[in-house]
Parts: C-alpha cells; structure tokens; sequence
C-alpha cells in the first residue's frame, strides 16, 4: 500500500528513529521511537532573541561604533539536551475498509513563546506537537488531529542540527495546526490535498485564555482576535512525486504547489472589527542529482528549495520567525485609524546534501526573506520590527551507526530592523558554532 501522509511525516521526522525503533504492543500494535539529543556551543552574541539553544534565530541589534553592550560585547554557551523527542506509532482495526492508524511525536524544548521572538517556557518539559489519527484507502486518506501542514518547505532539515533554520525548525513539520485533510492519490505519481485548520500556528506560539493579557508586544487583544473569526482557515496543495530519477535515503523528485487562506478578526475599543486576510503559497522542490547506487549513498548529492510569498505572517502565530514581532497592526497613514492591514513578506530558501561516503555527509542551507510594510509600520513597529534578512548554516554529519550520529556546524544570521536607533546600527547579526549527538531508539 502507498505511503500515506503521516508514515511519510514520520520519516520526515523521525528517519532513522522509527526505522530503527524497537517494537512494544498494547491493546493494538505500538511502536515507540525517538531521539536523545545533546547539544553544545557557542553564539558571538547573547541577546535575549539569540542566546539560547534555538540560536540561529532572530539577532538583536548590532552596536554602533563607540557603542556596546554585554549582549553584543559578551558572547554565549549553548548547553541542552531539551530537543530529545519521542514518537508512538500505532497501527489500529479497519474502520469503513480502511487501514487506521495513530502517529504522536513530542519533544522535550517546552512550550514555545507566544508571540515572534520570545524565548521558550518550560524548556525540558515534554510538548506534544503532532497528534494524528488516520484512516487510509487504497487511493484515499483522511487524517485528523494536530500535524505538519501542507505548505512549507521540504523538512530535510530535519536532525540535521540546523534546529532554528527560517523558523521552520525541528518541532515537527512545522507549521504543525491543528487540522482536517483529505490526500488523494491519483497516480503513483500525482497527488491532491485539501484541509481545514486552525488559524494560528500551535508549535511557535499558544492563544493565551479569554480574560488574560498576553505578553508584551503583541497588543491587547491579540491572542483572542485571531480565533474570533468564525471560519477556518483552508489549505491545499498539488504535487508530483517520481523515482524516475532514482532516491538519496528516502527522498525523491517532488514538485509541490501548496498554501492556505484565512482570516483574523481585529477589534477596536468600540467593539468595530476587520476580518484581515491571511494567507501563504508557495513552490517547492526537491531534485536528487546524484542518486544513491544500491542503498549506497557514497557521492550521492541532492537540493532542495522553495520560494514563498505570504500575507500577515508574523501575526499568524509565527508562520515564519523572519516576520520578526507581528506585521499585524493599524496602519496609521490610513483615513480610520482602525482599518487593519497585514504586511506581506516572500523569498527563498535552498538546501543541498552531499554524501562523501555512506555515513558521512555535508549540508549547506540558504534563507532570504523580505518584508513589505507601510512606512507608518515600520516606525510602530522600530525597536524590534525585522524588515528582512538572510541566514545561512554548514554542517558535517558522520552516522557512527544506525544509532549515533554526531554533527558540527557553523552558521550565520544577518536581519535589518524597521528603523535607525542611535547608538546602533540598522542591523543585527551573529555567528553560531554548534556540536550535537544524537542517539536514536
């Protein structure tokens, strides 16, 4: 039977975890699998957006010169083991001629902050992140729950250390909504999804409960305005997906179109409201350019990539971290003060794997991002408002066994703020050193 969407969102998540996972059985047949990861390191900066393990992201503010500051005088250790995770797969009795099944992954880095920028709580507690439940036809599959959305980029990224990478990083195929969809398999190679979700992203930010504030910057009502809209939001995506041009691990050819749409509600003091549209599209790819011989990746070498272009998405609860603090706000160069409007933002993200031998490897990822906003924008918005930016990241990985893997990596960020602030210049930037172990179970 083909693949379904949730076996391959855990071999996206989880390779070589499940693959090589022991077997346990309860009332229906269990897997357990999953990670233990230890990371250590050192970032030239320690800034309250850049300092901790998810370092990679959002750099604070570089000093101008006769200017300092400890955050960008005094660098920062990386030391954690929070993005260990663990996964259940589950393999249930047929329901209306259908194979059912059950897949949960978690890890231990906490729930993360509730709005761009802010740092993780509770960092090694355990956070559920994908919650499925699946009902798979010859052709046809309907899945329920919390999952990895259509739209975003291919996750190759995924334990390969570059955890913060564009935002996208390893807490599930992020964004990870909760949701409803529909995959239909038209070929082997042709394939269609439809879906309803949640409006607001559940990995990189919680809706704080009615009558509570939420955290500073995000505005007073916020967190409550973006469930107030009474619709979903939609997601969809088309994809061909061939071996023709044979495999690297478990990766193929892929070309996807995908994204969604909805809205937020804004509310003014007078109880008026807007529904702001909100939406994402994008164009992925994958392309093995040197494909493995016999189960043999030696010399083997594929890229990656995607370009998108999205609406309001640092207020949809962090689509993409670049978005910076949310893009969601009144204009006020506008006639009414209370007409809302979202900034747009697009650019690219490209990756590359090569295999110099079958257990040691090396990968070089690439992010540009923009964000369009109104002038009147960037002047509320100036303290912390990211405009744009780029990052990039290499690292080596040597599997010891089907078990170990260690990784050494560099990487660096570079974002240009909203507007000038005196005694700093219109740009942060930082480099990352970065060693992690893995062990995989």
């Amino acid at each position: 039977m083909k693949k379904t969407l949730v076996v391959m969102l855990a071999l996206f998540l989880a390779i070589p975890a499940i693959s090589y996972a022991g077997s346990a059985t309860s009332r229906w047949d269990l897997t357990i699998g999953g990670d233990i990861k230890f990371d250590m390191g050192w970032a030239d900066q320690s800034g309250a957006m850049s300092s901790d393990l998810w370092a990679g992201g959002v750099p604070d503010r570089d000093t101008s010169s006769g200017n300092s500051n400890a955050a960008n005088k005094f660098g920062n250790q990386i030391w954690g083991a929070g993005e260990t995770s663990l996964n259940f797969f589950i393999k249930g009795p047929d329901a209306w001629g259908a194979k059912t099944h059950a897949f949960i992954l978690g890890d231990f880095t906490g729930v993360w902050g509730a709005y761009a920028g802010a740092p993780p709580a509770n960092y090694n507690m355990f956070d559920l992140l994908i919650a499925d439940i699946g009902f798979d036809w010859e052709h046809t599959s309907l899945d329920f729950g919390a999952n990895g959305s259509f739209f975003g980029v291919v996750p190759t990224f995924s334990l390969s250390n570059s955890w913060n990478f564009d935002g996208y990083g390893g807490k599930g195929a992020a964004p990870v909504n909760p949701q409803v969809t529909v995959t239909e398999r038209f070929t082997k190679e042709w394939s269609a999804g439809f879906g309803v979700m949640s409006p607001y992203n559940i990995v990189d930010a919680v809706v704080s409960p009615a009558g509570t504030s939420p955290p500073a910057g995000t505005g007073a009502t916020y967190n409550e305005n973006v469930m107030r809209n009474p619709l979903p939001a939609f997601e969809g995506k088309i994809a061909y997906s061939s071996d023709s041009c044979g495999k690297v691990g478990p990766w193929q050819l892929l070309a996807e179109v995908d994204g969604f749409y909805g809205q937020q509600r804004q509310i003014n003091a007078a109880l008026d409201h807007k529904d702001v549209d909100e939406w994402f599209g994008d164009f992925k790819f994958l392309i093995p350019i040197i494909p493995e011989k016999n189960g043999n990746k030696t010399s083997a070498l594929y890229v990656d990539g995607e370009i998108f272009w999205t609406q309001g998405a640092g207020g949809s609860g962090n689509w993409l971290a670049q978005a910076g603090p949310p893009w969601l706000t009144t204009d006020y160069t506008r006639a009414d003060p209370n007409d809302w409007h979202a900034a747009t933002m697009w650019g690219v993200v490209g990756h590359g794997q090569f295999y110099f031998t079958d257990q040691v490897s090396f990968n070089a990822f690439y992010l540009w991002s923009q964000v369009d906003a109104s002038n009147a924008l960037r002047v509320q918005n100036a303290l912390g408002g990211v405009t744009g930016g780029y990052q990039w990241a290499v690292n080596l990985m040597y599997d010891v066994n089907p078990a170990v893997r260690f990784v050494m990596e560099w990487d660096y960020s570079n974002d240009k703020y909203a507007w000038p602030v005196a005694g700093y210049k219109n740009y942060g930037s930082q480099d990352v050193w970065r060693f992690s172990a893995y062990y995989y179970f």
